[in-house]
């Protein structure tokens, strides 16, 4: 193998590739693979569970491919010396005795590789549209992912409720997620979907996050999701990550949305988002009280033998009975941070049922709940 390729370009291909790898992993997962092709060279790395492959192709004026190869060396070692190259052309070049040689400018490294045929992830090929596959826009994937993926649970009692269902039918792509006992989220874009396909899959929480990282911002194109019966694939213009499906099947969570109110109120979310932060300072526990008048949110937090903390928000609008609720502050935070509407509708459903939040407008294409918590407030 031998390639002449822009310090940028490497760093860069190296760097979405090494997000997917695991501090833990030993012998051949701890290294990146790299194929040279004819036209392309593509790097690869996982960890099991997550496959990340990122491409550059001969098209860019940065990188010249001069002999095809295929190689597995140290990701730790491979990240660190090109992160610390000077800019400029870099050649990587290996031998029949597996070594990988790395020259910039007046630094050549040699690095210890191994053989690329133990390797079990080999390259998937780009673009290859079967019927199980549909195209989304990038930003709506992230924005989706943003919003449901922070719900899930993090413990391993219920492996099912660490990862988010994802169902597509008709037009229509879905997420839900929930920890089973405080929050549940869900929501629906509009996809592209000429293929007709219909389906279902449960995506670990974890690798969903790790996801929208690895997605580029600038890059606001289609992505084409391929689903299959041991995993999914992301296909975005440079790279391809696959994650692996969790097993079984995903609880129905329509019993834990009310299905009546008795009260509603409708806030701007920025202004409630900013009052929240100031009163989750003194938050004992996360704990912040809600108490809901006619014209007037108040919303108090207190921390022991510190202090407490008052704020006032005015309603924009407000149906139904006053009442007063015991939440989560971080949850609720979280949950605040990743909703991008204007403006938000909260129903009141009863002490032991869960807060219900909703767009402003009704067209109810997300949907985020959060369970009271228990004090001699709301018993």
């Amino acid at each position: 193998m031998l390639v002449h390729l822009s310090r940028d370009l490497l760093a860069r291909s190296i760097q979405h590739v090494f997000k997917a790898l695991s501090n833990n992993s030993q012998g051949i997962l701890s290294g990146l693979y790299i194929y040279a092709g004819s036209k392309e060279v593509i790097f690869s790395g996982s960890n099991v569970s997550l496959t990340v492959q990122y491409r550059a192709c001969i098209s860019d004026s940065k990188i010249h491919i001069f002999k095809e190869g295929s190689i597995v060396c140290p990701a730790k070692y491979l990240y660190e010396i090109i992160r610390k190259l000077n800019d400029g052309n870099v050649v990587l070049e290996v031998n029949e005795q597996l070594i990988l040689s790395i020259t910039s400018g007046n630094t050549r490294v040699c690095l210890s590789g191994m053989s690329p045929i133990d390797y079990p992830f080999t390259p998937t090929p780009y673009h290859q549209h079967t019927g199980n596959s549909i195209d989304v826009s990038c930003s709506s994937l992230k924005s989706l992912i943003k919003q449901v993926a922070g719900a899930v649970s993090t413990s391993e009692g219920k492996p099912i409720l660490t990862g988010v269902s994802l169902k597509v039918q008709g037009n229509l792509l879905t997420m839900i997620a929930t920890d089973g006992v405080i929050r549940m989220a869900t929501r629906s874009i509009c996809i592209e979907n000429g293929r007709g396909f219909s389906g279902s899959a449960v995506i670990p929480g974890v690798n969903l996050m790790e996801i929208v990282k690895l997605l580029d911002d600038e890059d606001d194109g289609m992505v084409t999701i391929q689903l299959n019966h041991h995993e999914i694939r992301f296909i975005a213009q440079n790279q391809i990550i696959e994650s692996m499906l969790i097993e079984g099947l995903y609880p129905s969570t329509r019993n834990l949305i009310p299905t009546t109110y008795v009260s509603e109120i409708i806030l701007n979310i920025k202004s409630f988002r900013q009052v929240i932060d100031r009163v989750f300072v003194l938050a004992d526990y996360h704990l912040i009280t809600m108490h809901i008048s006619e014209k007037k949110l108040e919303l108090i937090s207190s921390t022991a033998e510190i202090g407490e903390v008052r704020d006032v928000l005015l309603l924009k609008d407000k149906n139904g009975e006053n009442f007063s609720i015991t939440i989560n502050g971080k949850y609720l935070l979280s949950t605040l941070r990743c909703i991008e509407s204007d403006s938000i509708r909260i129903r009141y459903a009863g002490t032991k049922s869960p807060l219900v939040l909703l767009p402003a407008l009704d067209n109810s294409t997300w949907l985020f709940l959060l369970n009271p918590v228990m004090t001699r407030i709301n018993v």
